[in-house]
Formats: C-alpha cells, sequence, structure tokens
C-alpha cells in the first residue's frame, strides 16, 4: 500500500482524475479497491467520489463502482454489461474464450456463476452470442461414478508419471480433460461421503493450494517444499547440475556475508562457470511483487509483512556485498529466464526481471512442456494479474 496521508483535502475540479486514479490503482490492486481501503491508496472517500459524480443515480459505493465499469462483488452485474465485457474480452484476447476465462477474480472479472445465471453454460453463452464454440463444456458436466473413478485415475497416473507426489488445486483446474476441485468435491461428497483430498491421499497424492504446503523428496536427496522450489530445482538438474556439488539448499547468510552473524538462510546458491549466484524465491507474497519493489508495506497481511521486511533485508545484504543476486517471484519463473541467470547473471538481467509484473501462470502448458509460461493477454491496456487463491 501506499504511505498513508493524514487530512488530505480533494478538489471537485479534480474528479476526473481520481476516478482514473482509482481504475488504475483498482486495476494494479487485482480487484475494485473497497470503500474502507481508499485511504490507505491516498484516494477521496467514498463520499466525495459519489458527491462529485455526475451520474445522479450513484447515490452508493457499489454504484460507483459499477459506474467505474468494474464488476461489483456480491452484486449480480446487467446482461448488457456482461455482454460488453464477453466481447471485450474475446477481442483482447485473439483465440476463442475458455471456460477457464471465467475463473479467478478482477475487475472486469465475469465469473462462471453470473454465465450461468444468464445462460446456463458457457456454450449457450457462446451460441447466443456468435462465438466459437471449441470444447465440451466442463462446468456443468455430469460425471457418473465410474467416470468420477476414472478421473481420478488419470489425473493419479500422470502424477506417477512426473515422479512426485503432490498437485495443485489450481493445475487441476486448469486442465481441460478434468473437472474442476469444485465438481470433483461436489462428486467426492456425493458418491464417497468425503472429500477429494482424502481420495488423493489415499493414492499417495497430497493435494494443495498452488505453490505452498507441498513436500517431496528427489532421488538424491534435495527436499522441496513448495511448487515453486519444485519447478526451480527440476531445471538446474535438467540444466545439468548437481545437488550439494553445483549448488546448494537453505545456505546460511553468516557463512557469506562479513559480519554477519544472524540465522537467515538462502534459498540458493548456484555455483557455475566460476561465479557464484544467489537465488531467493518468493512464493509466500507471490502477489506483491510491486509491493516488495517498491518498499510498500503489505497492510493487514502480518505474516506476508513480516517476510517481506526479512526479504528487505536479505536483499540489502546481497546489493550492499556486490553479490549476484535474484529475487524470483512465480510469474518470474521462466525457462527462459532460469537459462538468462546462469549464462548471463547481469545487473541488466536482474532489473528486467524485477519489472516484469505479470501473473498469469499457464499450469496446464507446464505439464505439456515443462515450463511455466504465460498468457499475452492484456485487458484495459495493461496486462492481467491473477490474484487467484492467494488473495482472498
Amino acid at each position: 500500500m501506499e504511505k498513508l496521508q493524514e487530512n488530505r483535502e480533494f478538489d471537485p475540479k479534480d474528479f476526473d482524475f481520481y476516478v482514473k486514479e482509482y481504475i488504475r490503482k483498482s486495476e494494479d490492486y487485482g480487484k475494485p479497491i473497497s470503500c474502507n481501503k481508499l485511504r490507505f491508496f491516498n484516494l477521496p472517500d467514498s463520499r466525495w467520489y459519489i458527491k462529485n459524480c455526475p451520474d445522479n443515480l450513484v447515490v452508493k459505493w457499489a454504484g460507483f463502482v459499477d459506474w467505474c465499469g468494474f464488476i461489483v462483488k456480491n452484486q449480480k452485474p446487467s446482461k448488457e454489461k456482461v455482454i460488453k465485457l464477453i466481447y471485450k474480452m474475446q477481442e483482447e484476447i485473439k483465440r476463442p474464450l475458455l471456460y477457464d476465462d471465467f475463473r479467478g477474480k478482477g475487475c472486469y472479472h465475469v465469473s462462471i456463476e453470473t454465465i450461468r445465471e444468464y445462460w446456463g453454460t458457457v456454450n449457450k453463452m457462446k451460441e447466443e452470442l456468435g462465438l466459437d464454440i471449441i470444447q465440451e463444456s466442463m462446468i456443468d458436466r455430469h460425471l457418473s461414478k465410474n467416470e468420477f473413478d476414472n478421473m481420478i485415475s488419470n489425473i493419479s497416473e500422470f502424477i506417477y508419471s512426473e515422479g512426485r507426489n503432490f498437485i495443485t488445486t489450481r493445475e487441476i483446474n486448469s486442465h481441460k480433460e478434468w473437472n474442476n476441485c469444485n465438481s470433483l468435491r461436489k462428486y467426492a461428497k456425493e458418491y464417497y461421503n468425503t472429500n477429494i483430498s482424502e481420495i488423493l491421499e489415499s493414492k499417495g497424492i497430497r493435494l494443495g493450494k498452488q505453490g505452498s504446503g507441498i513436500n517431496f523428496i528427489f532421488k538424491d536427496g534435495e527436499c522441496v517444499s513448495s511448487q515453486f522450489e519444485y519447478m526451480f530445482s527440476s531445471f538446474l538438474k535438467e540444466y545439468g547440475l548437481i545437488y550439494n556439488v553445483n549448488y546448494f539448499r537453505d545456505v546460511k547468510y553468516s557463512t557469506f556475508i562479513p559480519h554477519y552473524n544472524g540465522h537467515m538462510n538462502c534459498d540458493y546458491v548456484v555455483h557455475i562457470d566460476g561465479k557464484i549466484i544467489y537465488i531467493e524465491i518468493a512464493g509466500i507474497i507471490e502477489p506483491y511483487k510491486m509491493w516488495f519493489f517498491n518498499n510498500k508495506p503489505i497492510a493487514g497481511r502480518k505474516s506476508r509483512e513480516k517476510y517481506r521486511l526479512k526479504l528487505k533485508t536479505k536483499e540489502t545484504l546481497l546489493r550492499n556485498n556486490g553479490l549476484i543476486y535474484f529475487i524470483l517471484f512465480p510469474c518470474d519463473l521462466t525457462k527462459e529466464n532460469f537459462i538468462s541467470i546462469l549464462q548471463d547473471g547481469s545487473i541488466e538481467l536482474r532489473k528486467r526481471i524485477e519489472s516484469f509484473m505479470k501473473n498469469n501462470i499457464e499450469w496446464d502448458k507446464i505439464r505439456k512442456i515443462g515450463e511455466l509460461k504465460y498468457t499475452e493477454q492484456v485487458k484495459w491496456g495493461r496486462n492481467v494479474i491473477d490474484y487467484g487463491e492467494v488473495v482472498s
């Protein structure tokens, strides 16, 4: 959040400017800023916006949010507005829409629930709006007990084939041949009176949210505790580096920072081509990359703010001692970046990676080609940031 400025007065003549600021900052935030958080973004209060709004029908904050073009939380948007946003989405994505495009959150996000209310299914909506239908609708696809069992077996076989024992909810949701997690939870309850996590655990598979709560031990004894560490360590091994020979995990800062006697550890220390590269992976504060590099406090998230401050301390130690280092957020975990870091490692590369703000991870492509890839989707003149399950 931006530094709070108290007792500010706003000139009604600047209404248009502060509307644009509200829209811009909400887009950066990933969802419409609520009225009780306006002051943290150095914006006028809700009464000022409502009082100066040229539309006399705007008498409540929800009405103003709607007037800005956003989707209002817990308020059904008009069908006309939904259609306009869907056409806008279609124009910007430049490919046939998929049901996954209606999952997640966002300022202009049309939800699956809204699609259901107006059309029943995505395909029925596409039929009415004249959009291309390219896949069977999985939103309402019914699974018999046998079909459910087969789908669980298919998920399990995929995990076994990769030699790991975990899968994330986002991975399941992004797979075009699988029902999403909510659907699988429903059938787990209906057919077995249990939850999907227990069914997968009975097959030796752990279900977790993206990036967290995962434990996996490679054959060489290396243990990772997140999806992001798994991806990075897998790449290092594929590149030909050997654990505890060419790269090391959880190395104490006190072993390479003079006069530091604390207990902080560095996630990865990589030795390659006569140089040493220090890597920190900031998965815990995934949606706060802008906050971190702009040194903005993460208000209302005490544990994540504590993590941010600790990571800032690490960054200062690495920078002040002239070391080659990279602080990587999940949106930075691409094979292209990995190779560039190992082969280049320059300050210019680090600055370029730090300035990258997009967060759309296409987990379906990860499964197919073994690396993280990102969509080129742009909404309202800027790259989409998909906070997914991370931000409530």
